[in-house]
């Protein structure tokens, strides 16, 4: 009998054992009750690299929730924005492709055809609408929603309080009416005609960061969409020609400022990069991301700036800046999209997206959380505030492609080879043949 309870007891403790791992490898991945059966499997995220590593520190906090029974697995890759796209189709070609990819809203078309979107029907307008800002339609096409909204970069206006301080003026403009009075006032020219101080790094390409997104804030600001998809026949097509008056005085305006003979002259090719100017305290007002925020001060932590949101047309009723947005896409090639959904949701709900905004320092997109200002953050208002005015456009190509059409715009203009109506059309053009292959 004793022998017959030793065995008892042996097998009680492998059977045990068995179960002990078991558990152990059942909570290293997510189950998902479908109704039907409990499935396990892990996630596999791909995105840019923010501020503070702050997807992982939320998906740490999913790691900690229980979740029907298990511990979430999920695995937040960092990827460069520049190599991002061609990153995830070398990974569909080779069978290794993420489940879901955290994107730009520059990267949206070229994406297009390896996004899963979601149905009107799982997320309908009436609820998108209520939940997110009206920039964030971006990522709303004829045939779905293609992410779901996460936060936005919004472009704003850096100013040096120092250059300010000196000339007597207490505020930044917040038209451009008052701009271009102001920045005669700000700019230094010595010996007839060096340039020794900017008022703002406006006119050229090259050594103008952000040039196109700013060309874009301008033109958006007449009423221009620069790329939309028609009501129609759901094509998408460039109306920068449409608007072809307007788009042109907003040419003629940022490249006036290149313009030695121009009462706004303010920049020459000699100046560093408009960021790194900016630091150097030559430049007064730098437009650039929100994001750029901590650089600047790492370039110069005794740089003494302030954040305003970028100025205003006095000929519209429309506040509006130029906003990177970011949404959280299922790739067609997930090996579990239902449950890549599930994460998705999950990262986009308010706890989580507060929680990524703070440590980003990039402001949500949802309208529930634009209403809170954060009292440690001196910028919070007129970040969120930018948020709110923030659009953008559907780029057809990876940035470079777009970026090569605006440098050839822009830069023809400067050199006075072209009208500014003549280097439009051109764009116009050029964006239309890159967008084809989106129609077909």
């Amino acid at each position: 009998m004793e022998q017959q309870q030793t065995f008892f007891q042996i097998f009680l403790l492998i059977l045990f054992g068995v179960m002990a791992v078991g558990g152990v490898l059942y909570l290293a991945f997510f189950k998902y009750d479908n109704g039907g059966g409990t499935e396990t499997y892990p996630i596999v995220i791909w995105g840019p690299p923010f501020k503070n590593r702050a997807i992982n520190e939320v998906l740490s906090t999913f790691a900690k929730e229980e979740d029907n029974g298990a511990y979430l697995d999920i695995t937040y890759v960092e990827k460069h924005p520049d190599t991002m796209y061609s990153d995830i189709l070398e990974s569909i070609a080779s069978g290794n492709s993420p489940d879901l990819v955290i994107l730009s809203s520059t990267d949206l078309l070229a994406l297009k055809n390896k996004i899963l979107p979601l149905s009107f029907e799982t997320l309908p307008m009436s609820s998108f609408s209520e939940t997110w800002i009206e920039g964030a339609n971006v990522f709303v096409l004829s045939d779905g929603i293609y992410a779901r909204p996460f936060l936005v970069d919004p472009l704003v206006m850096f100013w040096n309080r120092n250059i300010f301080t000196n000339e007597a003026i207490a505020q930044p403009p917040s038209d451009w009416d008052t701009f271009v009075d102001m920045t005669p006032r700000l700019s230094k020219i010595t010996g007839g005609s060096e340039l020794v101080q900017s008022a703002v790094a406006f006119g050229e390409y090259d050594n103008v960061l952000h040039a196109k997104e700013i060309v874009s804030a301008l033109f958006m600001q007449t009423g221009a969409d620069v790329v939309e998809q028609d009501a129609g026949n759901n094509n998408f097509v460039s109306d920068i020609a449409s608007q072809s008056s307007n788009t042109s005085a907003a040419m003629t305006f940022y490249t006036s400022f290149s313009n030695p003979v121009k009462k706004v002259y303010s920049w020459n090719k000699t100046f560093d990069r408009s960021r790194e100017a900016f630091a150097a305290d030559k430049v007064a007002m730098y437009v650039g991301f929100a994001s750029e925020e901590t650089t600047l001060t790492e370039i110069n932590p005794n740089l003494n700036f302030s954040i305003a949101i970028l100025p205003q047309s006095n000929n519209t009723n429309t506040s509006l800046t130029y906003g990177n947005f970011y949404g959280i896409a299922i790739l067609k090639n997930s090996a579990h999209p239902s449950y890549a959904n599930y994460i998705a949701a999950k990262l986009a709900t308010a706890a989580s997206v507060a929680e990524v905004s703070e440590l980003t320092g990039l402001p949500s997109v949802r309208l529930d959380l634009l209403s809170t200002i954060d009292p440690v953050d001196p910028y919070s208002k007129v970040k969120q505030q930018s948020a709110i005015m923030s659009h953008t456009w559907l780029e057809p190509a990876p940035n470079s492609s777009v970026d090569t059409l605006f440098e050839s715009a822009i830069n023809d203009v400067v050199a006075g080879s072209v009208t500014p109506t003549a280097s439009l059309n051109v764009l116009n053009l050029d964006l239309n043949a890159l967008l084809e292959q989106y129609n077909k």
